[in-house]
């Protein structure tokens, strides 16, 4: 069963459970919840590839030597 019905300013879906798992609705959730929060972003692409690279890059910084570890 898969239903929605939509008005001038929302989507709603209806959906049984077994048509996605509890981590797949909530993957799905996480991606509007990005895609709002992206268009309402005044930053470049330019500015968000340098984001994207900081966080990595930080994120590296805390975490290498966890992966680095594995691999002596």
């Amino acid at each position: 069963m898969f239903n929605y019905q939509t008005t001038n300013t929302t989507v709603n879906l209806s959906f049984s459970k077994e048509f996605l798992s509890s981590s797949e609705v909530v993957k799905f959730i996480e991606t509007l919840r990005i895609k709002e929060l992206l268009s309402k972003s005044q930053m470049t692409e330019e500015q968000a590839l340098q984001l994207d690279e900081e966080i990595k890059e930080e994120w590296w910084q805390k975490n290498q030597a966890r992966f680095l570890e594995k691999i002596k």
